[in-house]
């Protein structure tokens, strides 16, 4: 009691923190604040400094106790250096609109037509989508249709149980524009947690707190940023002080987090707890202003927290605190786990990748992000999920099984079905429109141009949005060609009676993974002649070939990070175009320039599709034979011949030449996988004038074809093509003794009496009239005693004169051949359909035309979706690369010019959907807003 004799008096403050500060002093336990602490509690918190002089007075021991325990709670918030942070923290809480939110009364802004001609009956439905607003009034956020409404779908349901698993953390990791974000805000609006983002597009859905100290750590004073070698005496004290950092930023980050979350949790409690609750805190943390129109109140509090520079111990007390008080408030529901998602993990994968070193080797920032927040929140029921187009899995093993509890997913789907994708569209047409002709071809040609990831669709659907469903072909046309630079050839069936119309939102897909000369490069070449050959692309590339996914071309398939694909109508005609302006990529250059320069293995199905494009071009009528190989042990030269095919006329097998153009064949290379299919092909029940056969021993393939002499003879070219192509002695012996047809067809003997069947067949060439030739492309080592005597007739490709008349096919009849592929009729089937090396299951045997309706009457002709017909303003645009074209019904030819746009718009991000503008109101200028290209930031 002497205690209060030594102080009579608390009225001032002065004398009530002297009391306070030696009642402190004489307590037992670790907490012993500073008389300044003691001073500064009572001077703003004037609630507290009252219940004091109550218990003074009283002289009541039990009371001081209990101020002293609340003091000791709440003494990290009344440090004086951390008055900037309450008085966010005040403010946000004076503007009274988290209550209002929380119970639902505050809704998001829907996005409406500012356009002042818009049909009534559009405008009602534009309205009535709810589509939220973005940053700026133009432009609706299609990602956010119908936010939550996954959960209540079985499948999407399942897609974000393996996600947002209670088993185990999760890495999510696809291309760009596969729809992860929206699934992260589908899994946080069903589970509670916390949504941080590495970097904010411009679309300024997120916080800025995590951004603003990922930011920060190269000004840190204590930063190093590449460590030096181990031997170095501050290699450990550089190490030391780089964890530190990163621990201490986004220690900063989190506690503005939970300070914001702790306030709606208590507006949420004045009512009973709901499941609503969660998506609007998810809504809260995508659109930050929804609780200040002030600031954006995550980037303001970890700002102030950083600017105060407090003592790490005040950031530790304030965590735990802000914990204990929010468990106070609200509980996780029994068997439910607390979400903590990082998403554009990309970003921070990237960056400071020399500045950290564990046992494993050095490590990129993101990596230490996540340490740093499981050490925190580590030991409460929670779960990561870090979502990212480049996450490098060979950071995250360890022996110490420090990482076995996460698990590698790319389970986003993707627009693989025609119907689906079809449903998905209707969603957001008008009635009208889309029961129009305009609208209906409008479905179809979508599927063929943007089919694949979701952004592609979801963002053409928000041009279409802006420009209130009015000239949609124009619009479409223009959108693939900023996207890929190449203008659909068809475009122009569509557009006659449509206005023009453009915007500049969007960036092109970009070079920058093809002009390395890579993975990328020659997958996507690959892909390119695939489509070409077989119109299908390539979805067998594994793992391995991560890079495609990491550069935005390849799309995971499968949920598992297993298997990619690169076969987006999209992505393949940029792919083909950026080839086109690099025509240096023929046939010895595909194969040498990677098999000796980059030692990357070329697939060899994809240098035998190659070489059959290249050879339907030289036979297309008749040609030297000498003009493509080199033939030892013939009596007599061969005379000039021609690529056929036959088909059978009242039993008889009669030949069809084959010349290759845009639109014929329509496949040129059947792949034949199983023994049925290729007795199919040797009964010429396949349109396919090229048959790929698979070696069942290895990964070579033999291209096989038929070609037809002056004189009417006929026979059969196999051309063996080696599993490798990095051995630099080839063995063209072995290469020719593999296509002897007693060897190729071991397993299979009744081809061989097929081979005999042709008409006219010139058994000169070889046995069972093949001309057996090897086609490695090593050939400047091969002489006549390269192939023994034995095995003649037989030989080599002539690599260089194929070459030299490779380089005389147009690009342009590529180029339209590649597109009425992706847009031929009949094409239905799911889009991502395996073509393993050894394909599995036939071809179809007869190929359907395409049925594209050239009648523009009716909906069709107008340009907008009250079928008003307007007048045509301007030509149909075709890009000046895209080739001549001709069209039958069309009397002359049209005079095509590309016109820009008269309206004002900035760049937009269309994966968000949002436009980049300055962010006056984030807290750190360092934020970054770059213009968007459908590719991740970097």
């Amino acid at each position: 009691m002497n205690i209060f004799i030594s102080f009579p008096n608390v009225d001032q403050v002065v004398p009530a923190s002297q009391f306070l500060f030696q009642h402190l002093k004489s307590r037992k336990g670790p907490f012993k604040p500073s008389s300044r602490l003691c001073f500064n509690a009572l001077s703003v918190d004037s609630d507290l400094h009252e219940k004091l002089k109550i218990a003074h007075h009283a002289q009541d021991m039990g009371a001081l106790d209990s101020l002293c325990m609340y003091f000791e709670r709440n003494a990290w918030r009344l440090d004086p250096d951390l008055k900037g942070m309450i008085k966010t923290i005040r403010s946000i809480e004076s503007e009274n609109k988290i209550m209002p939110f929380a119970r639902g009364e505050q809704k998001l802004p829907i996005w409406a037509s500012t356009r002042e001609d818009t049909d009534p009956d559009t405008m009602d439905h534009i309205r009535k989508l709810g589509i939220p607003l973005g940053n700026r009034e133009e432009i609706p956020l299609v990602i956010l249709h119908k936010l939550g409404s996954f959960q209540h779908d079985p499948i999407l349901r399942k897609r974000l149980g393996t996600i947002f698993s209670s088993d185990h953390h999760t890495f999510l990791i696809n291309t760009s524009g596969t729809g992860k974000t929206r699934l992260l805000f589908e899994g946080l609006s069903l589970h509670w947690g916390l949504y941080f983002t590495c970097d904010i597009d411009s679309s300024f859905l997120g916080a800025g707190d995590l951004v603003v100290a990922i930011n920060e750590i190269e000004s840190n004073r204590n930063w190093t940023g590449h460590l030096p070698f181990r031997s170095n005496p501050e290699y450990t004290t550089s190490l030391q002080n780089n964890i530190q950092t990163v621990f201490r930023l986004t220690s900063e980050a989190l506690l503005a987090r939970l300070l914001v979350f702790k306030l709606y949790l208590e507006a949420c409690s004045q009512d009973a707890f709901c499941h609503d609750h969660r998506q609007r805190w998810l809504e809260s943390q995508i659109f930050p202003h929804t609780f200040t129109s002030l600031f954006e109140p995550y980037g303001k509090t970890k700002y102030e927290i950083s600017l105060a520079e407090v003592h790490d111990s005040v950031i530790d007390e304030a965590i735990t605190r802000t914990l204990e008080d929010i468990q106070s408030i609200w509980d996780i529901p029994p068997g439910d786990f607390f979400y903590i998602v990082i998403d554009e993990a990309n970003v921070a994968s990237r960056k400071h990748s020399g500045a950290f070193e564990d046992e494993y080797g050095r490590y990129p920032l993101l990596k230490e992000i996540i340490r740093s927040f499981q050490c925190r929140m580590g030991h409460l029921p929670v779960r990561f999920v870090v979502a990212g187009t480049i996450i490098p899995r060979e950071h995250f093993q360890s022996s110490s099984g420090e990482w076995d509890n996460f698990r590698w997913c790319s389970n986003t789907g993707c627009f693989d079905d025609l119907e689906a994708h079809r449903r998905y569209i209707s969603e957001f047409l008008p009635p009208q429109f889309e029961k129009s002709n305009t609208g209906q071809l409008l479905i179809k040609r979508m599927w063929h141009w943007l089919r694949g990831r979701y952004r592609y669709t979801a963002s053409f659907l928000t041009l279409l949005l802006d420009n209130d469903f009015e000239s949609p072909h124009t619009l479409l046309g223009r959108y693939v060609q900023t996207l890929s630079g190449y203008i659909p050839p068809e475009n122009s069936e569509y557009t006659s009676q449509e206005t023009f119309s453009m915007n500049n939102w969007y960036l092109s897909l970009g070079s920058e993974g093809l002009s390395r000369r890579f993975t990328s490069t020659i997958a996507m070449h690959r892909s390119v002649i695939s489509f070409l050959t077989t119109s299908k692309g390539c979805c067998d590339f594994t793992s391995n070939d991560i890079d495609l996914v990491n550069e935005d071309y390849g799309i995971f398939l499968d949920p598992m990070c297993s298997r990619i694909g690169l076969d987006e109508p999209v992505t393949v005609i940029y792919g083909a175009k950026w080839f086109k302006q690099h025509p240096y990529f023929t046939l010895a250059k595909l194969a040498g320039t990677f098999a000796w320069n980059y030692e990357t293995e070329i697939h060899p199905s994809h240098f035998a599709s190659s070489l059959a494009l290249s050879l339907a071009f030289c036979f297309g009528d008749f040609c030297k034979v000498s003009n493509t190989c080199t033939v030892f042990g013939l009596t007599t030269p061969l005379l000039n011949g021609r690529l056929v095919k036959f088909v059978k006329v009242a039993e008889r097998l009669e030949t069809l030449d084959v010349q290759l153009s845009e639109t014929m064949p329509d496949r040129l290379v059947f792949v034949a996988g199983a023994p049925e299919g290729v007795m199919s092909w040797f009964k010429h029940e396949h349109d396919e004038p090229f048959c790929l056969l698979p070696s069942s021993s290895n990964a070579s393939v033999t291209l096989v074809f038929c070609l037809k002499l002056s004189d009417e003879r006929t026979f059969w070219v196999f051309v063996y093509v080696p599993s490798t192509f990095t051995r630099e002695n080839p063995d063209f012996a072995q290469d020719i003794k593999e296509i002897h047809p007693k060897v190729i067809f071991r397993d299979q003997p009744e081809v061989v009496s097929l081979l005999d069947q042709l008409p006219n067949l010139n058994t000169d060439v070889g046995p069972s009239g093949i001309l057996r030739i090897s086609g490695s492309f090593r050939v400047k080592s091969a002489t006549v005693d390269s192939i023994p005597h034995e095995e003649y007739p037989a030989g080599v490709l002539n690599i260089g004169r194929l070459d030299k008349l490779t380089k005389e096919i147009s690009q342009d009849m590529l180029m339209r051949r590649l597109s009425r592929i992706f847009t031929q009729e009949g094409r239905i089937e799911p889009f991502y359909t395996a073509l393993p090396i050894a394909a599995q299951g036939d071809v179809s045997a007869i190929a359907k035309k395409r049925a594209r309706s050239t009648s523009t009457d009716d909906a069709a002709s107008t340009s907008r979706t009250d079928g008003t017909k307007v007048q045509k303003s301007s030509k149909d645009i075709v890009a000046p690369d895209s080739g001549p074209m001709t069209r039958k019904g069309r009397k002359g030819t049209r005079s095509l010019r590309t016109l820009r746009s008269n309206r004002n718009m900035r760049d937009v991000v269309i994966g968000r959907a949002s436009v980049v503008v300055p962010r006056s109101s984030l807290v750190d200028s360092t934020v970054p807003s770059s213009p968007y290209n459908l590719r991740k930031r970097r």
